[in-house]
């Protein structure tokens, strides 16, 4: 019988601890998490030819203690640079870097995307769907 009561006591407890360490790993990761970047001046322009365009855009988020990142995007072909900061804010990067010299160069149907500098993330996801286009990277 102390046993059974010593569990009836105890699994409240866990449960309760359980919830704690849930809602705090719930708040630590939305304090901790990237908010929207706030992109001010477009960088790079170079259209695919199949309706899709490479976009590069600077993000000011960092304020006056850290410098400015570059986030580079495939996106759909859009016309004004108000109009390609605006659609770019929701769209994930493929590439983000600390310098805004990426060039871009065509060679015999590959797109080569050339960067100095320091790369902070690279996905290739954005890259897979664009049809008869290859990219290679230089870095």
């Amino acid at each position: 019988m102390p046993f059974r009561k010593a569990t009836k006591r105890l699994i409240p407890v866990l449960r309760n601890c359980l919830l704690v360490i849930c809602l705090l790993y719930i708040g630590g990761s939305w304090v901790l998490a990237p908010g929207t970047p706030d992109l001010d001046e477009v960088v790079l322009k170079h259209s695919l030819g199949n309706g899709m365009s490479i976009y590069g855009a600077r993000d000011g988020q960092g304020g006056a203690t850290v410098g400015f990142s570059y986030r580079y995007y495939v996106h759909k072909d859009l016309g004004s640079d108000q109009e390609i900061l605006s659609a770019l804010v929701s769209a994930p990067p493929f590439l983000k870097t600390k310098e805004p010299d990426v060039q871009v160069n065509n060679e015999g149907g590959a797109l080569q995307l050339v960067i100095q500098g320091e790369v902070y993330e690279y996905h290739s996801y954005a890259l897979e769907g664009l049809g008869k286009v290859r990219v290679m990277m230089v870095l």
